[in-house]
């Protein structure tokens, strides 16, 4: 049995597609930000994902647009008939925050919006959906419409639980939600806060692999994740073999910038610690440009923590530096996942690319 992890060269973007051995498909976000022009760099995700004609999951992490690009372009949406063409990608189960639900701060016709929409008429109709988190602000949106909290409650996700799945799912994975938390997920100025955060548990046989995606959730909801996973002895759900960087590893996903020439940000006593439950032979991905020091995000004091803060054997990749030997151009980032663990197809890559470029903390 073995499982495909891409990620793919965006720029500053994301999309992430999880493909098993059963056949089932889940995408994580959708930012389709090539431009057509021969000189973009960034990979045509509408191009290669228009091969699958449909998605057990797709979920969209929060409505940036970095997170949402093209999907009313790319997805057969139920909401409205001119989004019903036969080369759409159908959703099986659409995944998105109770904030992003409710948001009503989108331009009109950006692709959240429509996303936004069709959110709305899957959980009025009570099917395909699922709706992570429940502030009191949902219940008072059902209760415009006149919907029944208890007739689609099994639609609804809390943080610190498991995901229940379809059986075909469920053969090979399991899914436990870190966030949002309902309190969190109100509507809110900083669209970041109320990501949504899993932890995927891939089954090899006797082999598990641990995936943590984190979408552009902050330090402060990282730090109230481990918080809230250690009072309830659900530390196991925080080890991972793969790790999400948060939001194109900017430092924001580590902690405050104690200064603007810092050259290493310090990660909080939380983060460190979920930094250090990296498995032997851990990958950190982050969906971002290449990196200087000019850049922000992506910020070199956070690729340096990263690499600190973890053990020599952990890789750091970044997405739009992932050039393998003979290339140009980047290519997606592709993971095996099999019964002995995570192999990086297509590993070589530049040599400084995967070289750590600050020394571990204590060393």
């Amino acid at each position: 049995m073995a499982q495909t992890l891409t990620f793919y060269p965006l720029g500053n973007a994301e999309t992430c597609l999880l493909e098993l051995e059963n056949g089932g498909k889940l995408l994580f976000d959708y930012a389709a930000m090539h431009d057509g022009s021969t000189t973009d760099d960034r990979y045509d995700i509408q191009k290669e994902l228009s091969l699958h004609k449909e998605f057990d999951v797709v979920m969209f992490s929060h409505p940036h647009e970095d997170h949402t690009k093209g999907a009313s372009e790319f997805f057969y949406l139920d909401h409205a008939q001119k989004y019903q063409s036969e080369d759409r990608a159908k959703i099986k189960e659409l995944w998105v925050s109770s904030a992003f639900l409710l948001e009503t701060d989108l331009e009109n016709q950006s692709d959240a919006k429509i996303i936004r929409n069709e959110a709305r008429h899957r959980l009025k109709e009570g099917y395909g959906i699922k709706v992570f988190a429940a502030p009191d602000s949902l219940k008072d949106w059902l209760d415009e419409h006149d919907i029944d909290y208890d007739d689609v409650c099994s639609l609804i996700v809390h943080a610190g639980k498991a995901l229940e799945l379809s059986d075909a799912l469920g053969e090979e994975m399991q899914v436990f939600v870190h966030a949002p938390f309902s309190d969190d997920s109100e509507v809110v100025d900083d669209k970041n806060t109320p990501s949504i955060v899993l932890q995927l548990r891939l089954n090899n046989g006797k082999q598990e692999t641990n995936l943590l995606i984190t979408g552009d959730t902050p330090y402060e909801v990282l730090d109230r994740i481990v918080e809230v996973s250690l009072e309830n002895d659900n530390e196991g759900y925080l080890s991972w073999d793969i790790y999400d960087i948060p939001h194109h590893c900017s430092y924001t996903g580590l902690n405050e910038k104690e200064s603007d020439d810092v050259e290493v940000i310090t990660p909080t006593d939380n983060v460190q610690w979920l930094l250090e439950q990296a498995n032997p032979g851990s990958y950190m991905v982050a969906s971002c440009n290449k990196i200087t020091e000019e850049t922000s995000p992506p910020h070199m004091c956070a690729k340096l923590a990263y690499e600190q803060y973890t053990a020599d054997d952990v890789k750091f990749l970044a997405t739009m530096e992932h050039i393998p030997t003979g290339k140009t151009v980047p290519t997606p980032i592709r993971f095996e996942i099999d019964s002995m663990g995570v192999m990086l197809k297509q590993d070589r890559v530049q040599t400084e690319y995967l070289k750590k470029t600050a020394p571990r903390a204590g060393n």
